[in-house]
């Protein structure tokens, strides 16, 4: 089939006036400057304290390099073997730079903090 240029032509000036009004801010008072439809994000404001418990500093020194201050207290509780298991695969898997000593007060954070009842 063969198109003419004139109609091809008339296709290429209609598609650019949509791409261009698409691009264009709304006239509902938006003071958006670009194509960019996100004006601004307001994220919430959560200044949370992580959990006291033994050895809450070497958490914070080691643990919120990667994790925010909330994480610890959505995770469900664990028992010693399992937080164990969870700091050792943050060193061996993700290359967490934290001690052997260190691993062991953080796991005693995490127990005292996020741990199950001892079992009888």
């Amino acid at each position: 089939m063969k198109v003419s240029r004139p109609i091809i032509g008339v296709i290429a000036v209609l598609a650019g006036m949509s791409s261009t009004r698409a691009q264009s801010p709304s006239s509902g008072g938006s003071e958006a400057t670009s194509a960019n439809p996100v004006v601004h994000i307001t994220l919430p404001d959560y200044s949370g304290e992580v959990p006291k418990g033994p050895n809450e500093q070497i958490y914070e020194r080691n643990c919120l390099i990667c994790h925010s201050v909330r994480y610890v207290t959505t995770q469900p509780g664990f028992s010693r073997v399992t937080w164990e298991k969870e700091v050792k695969k943050m060193v061996d898997s993700y290359g967490a730079p934290i001690s052997e000593a260190d691993q062991r007060k953080i796991v005693e954070y995490l127990v005292a903090v996020r741990g199950l009842p001892a079992s009888k």
